[in-house]
């Protein structure tokens, strides 16, 4: 007997500081279910399971119906969940509450889960979905079933960090494996922390041999959550720091799921903690001017692939709902209308339809966007138009280790893609001499004793990385900001976009004392873009460049000398090229016709114009290394976006200050107008003799400052901002 009291007395003991920690914290756990749907939303979602929402829950239905009689199928890999367990669980809910026949749908997943192994460690691994089933279904399980499956689903909370704690271990708030990827298993998760705030939602109260393990992982995401993770993501911005890329692989969708289960499970809502600006409440609006005119895709910037919207119309609801986002319910109504998630379950349980969808015109949405903290410009000549023209001009801090090293790159896009970065998909060490800069459109100074990081690929068949006279290597080096680029002036008018970067410090100071770019895209009465740079080396000898990426061959002009025959040409003297713009591989294009580009070189004076591409060139080593003058083929090469040519302008040598000034004018006409090299008191820049005539000029020296006069109106100082 004394043995017994000694024994609850001390278990009383250790969980006094626990209950304690809970309350000081001051998060309360609903009852079951709590993670998307609670007990106060139930009768709401089931009323619009048969109105609003009848055709979203009909799929839903179809799916777990069909399971009951087949059962259910168990995944053939590690990235595809079941998705007949989600509909199972939510068909639990809907026909209990609509008070129908709801236990053969909670029937049906214990069936699969049988003994409780498939859920564990040595299971099917997806302990995400499997701990939303849980809460789900949870009054359907006997105290049994509760500690048999609570058993093996609770080692998850130990996955990765060997402690049901936020560790953040060999990641940061701001890294994709931080979070876990969509598919909620095991490769490519680390702390996993929205996976396993779902396992400890599930099981917490459930009387689990994990209870303990559950309220400390809890205790964590309530204390480190608001603390740290809310202000990173105010300090990164509306722009995930690894791009839509391996964004989309996981943080874009699931950190949006973590805080909405949270706030479903205690009535907290943390989404309306965030700065505006910050991550989540600007998701939506980065979704939007990411997207291009021509195919309704996603950009390639980072690691990005052409993607439609599916991944973010995944969370769009919750987005929708939180922020009243108009914009994110129309994201969300695409989806629906386009079948882009054959099974809308995220949609079912988190749309709001007294929120009405509105597309970004009748927004007011400007026709570009400045998002600060990661130094991204987007701008468009329209919204609504397949046809309209996209560029992105970026410039900021890399926060985490996926970030390329591509500041001061620009996209042009219309009717296709006009300019790129260079082909290939794939993984840092494989394609596009990921470890480099030399994929970007971007300026080099060429040291020929720099030493880079990754000179030789991890893998037999990665691209090698040689001295390629581009920036600092960050890609991959920690996951910590480094500043090494900054936005320093952002105008937009109806008429115009302009933009001004500082590159500096994204160049060794032994070769560069200043690397600066300025862009400016007109809008009326013709479409220009204007690209000014200034670059200061710190030896005269050191070669500079100013690269560009495009989908097809150009047609140059200029005192031509071939090099090799079909694939690479110098051209001096006056020298022009243009193209025509091309999809690049992407499917489903929504634009008409072919647009075509005109570049002219005003500056620097006798700078040399190289076009260099075609079969066996396309992705070739900067042109001052010796031990770069290959084709970097690798395994994904062939893959798009297709981009085969590159133009290289190379300045004179001899100085230790040059200027690049570029105008490419955009247009569905084969001819361009004429356009002058302006040089006087202290600015140089351009004429374009259209509507009246426009000037852009830019100060030579000193602070970026710009000039811009359009068909005889006042002149228009653009001053920095920073």
């Amino acid at each position: 007997m004394r043995i017994l009291l000694f024994f609850n007395v001390w278990v009383l003991f250790l969980s006094l500081p626990l209950v304690q920690a809970e309350s000081q914290i001051g998060y309360r756990l609903k009852e079951h279910p709590r993670i998307f749907v609670n007990r106060d939303s139930l009768s709401t979602l089931a009323a619009r399971s048969q109105n609003e929402l009848r055709s979203e829950y009909a799929k839903i239905k179809a799916v777990a119906d069909r399971a009951i009689v087949s059962g259910v199928v168990k995944p053939s890999g590690r990235h595809r969940p079941s998705i007949e367990l989600v509909c199972l669980g939510i068909c639990y809910l809907l026909e209990q509450e609509r008070g129908g026949e709801a236990a053969p749908y909670a029937e049906a997943v214990k069936a699969y889960w049988g003994d409780g192994q498939v859920l564990g460690p040595d299971g099917d691994g997806y302990f995400g979905y499997h701990a939303m089933v849980f809460d789900w279904i949870f009054d359907a399980l006997s105290p049994a079933d509760r500690r048999k499956y609570g058993e093996q689903l609770g080692k998850w909370l130990y996955w990765y960090t060997d402690t049901p704690e936020i560790t953040l271990k060999n990641g940061h708030w701001r890294y994709n494996q931080t979070w876990g990827p969509a598919h909620l298993n095991t490769p490519n998760t680390r702390d996993g922390i929205a996976p396993k705030l779902f396992v400890a939602l599930a099981l917490a109260g459930g009387n689990t041999i994990h209870e303990e393990a559950s309220q400390r992982f809890l205790n964590s995401w309530a204390r480190r959550v608001p603390d740290e993770c809310i202000p990173s993501f105010d300090e990164m911005g509306g722009v995930w720091s690894e791009s839509m890329g391996h964004g989309g692989y996981g943080p874009v969708i699931v950190i949006p799921w973590a805080f909405e289960a949270w706030r479903t499970a205690t009535g907290e809502d943390l989404l309306q903690r965030f700065a505006p600006d910050s991550y989540l409440p600007e998701m939506t609006r980065w979704a939007v001017y990411l997207t291009v005119p021509f195919a309704r895709h996603t950009a390639w910037i980072d690691d990005n692939r052409a993607a439609n919207l599916s991944k973010f119309a995944q969370v769009a609801p919750i987005l929708g709902a939180r922020y009243r986002d108009p914009v994110a319910n129309w994201i969300s109504q695409m989806s629906a209308d386009n079948e882009w998630n054959e099974v809308p379950w995220n949609r079912f349980l988190s749309y709001d339809p007294s929120v009405p969808p509105s597309p970004p015109l009748a927004q007011d949405y400007p026709l570009a966007h400045h998002f600060g903290q990661s130094g991204h410009v987007y701008m468009r000549g329209a919204w609504d138009d397949p046809d309209a023209t996209w560029a992105f001009f970026g410039a900021g801090p890399k926060f985490a280790g996926h970030s390329r090293d591509d500041e001061g790159q620009f996209l042009i896009a219309r009717k296709g893609w006009l300019a790129l970065r260079a082909g290939g998909s794939g993984h840092n060490d494989w394609d596009y001499y990921a470890g480099g800069s030399l994929a970007f459109n971007i300026l080099t100074i060429y040291d020929p004793n720099e030493k880079f990081r990754r000179t030789t690929p991890r893998d037999p068949e990665g691209a090698k990385n040689e001295n390629d006279g581009g920036m600092i290597r960050f890609v991959y080096s920690a996951h910590t900001r480094d500043d090494r680029a900054e936005i320093v002036a952002f105008h937009h008018t109806d008429a115009y976009t302009y933009a001004a970067a500082d590159l500096t410090s994204g160049y060794r100071k032994e070769k560069a004392r200043e690397v600066t770019r300025q862009f400016v895209y007109l809008r009326e009465p013709s479409e220009f873009f204007v690209i000014f740079d200034r670059v200061e080396a710190t030896q005269s000898d050191f070669p500079k460049h100013w690269f560009l990426h495009i989908p097809n061959e150009p047609d140059v002009r200029g005192i031509e000398r071939v090099i090799v025959p079909d694939h690479v040409y110098a051209y001096a003297g006056d020298v022009s090229a243009t193209w025509t713009s091309d999809p690049a591989g992407e499917e489903g294009t929504l634009s008409s016709g072919r647009a075509r580009a005109f570049l002219t070189t005003l500056l620097p004076t006798e700078a040399t114009l190289v076009k260099r591409g075609g079969e066996g060139y396309q992705l070739w080593g900067h042109p001052d290394e010796p031990t770069a003058q290959y084709n970097h083929v690798s395994r994904r090469s062939h893959l798009p976006p297709h981009v085969a040519w590159r133009l290289e302008v190379a300045a004179r040598k001899g100085n230790l200050r040059d200027y690049f000034l570029h105008v490419i004018q955009v247009t569905d006409s084969n001819s361009a107008a004429p356009v002058t090299l302006l040089d006087e008191d202290g600015y140089k820049g351009v004429r374009v003799e259209v509507g009246g005539g426009i000037e852009v000029t830019f100060a030579a020296e000193g602070k970026q400052v710009a000039k811009i006069k359009v068909a005889g109106g006042a002149v228009q100082i653009l001053e920095p901002t920073k």
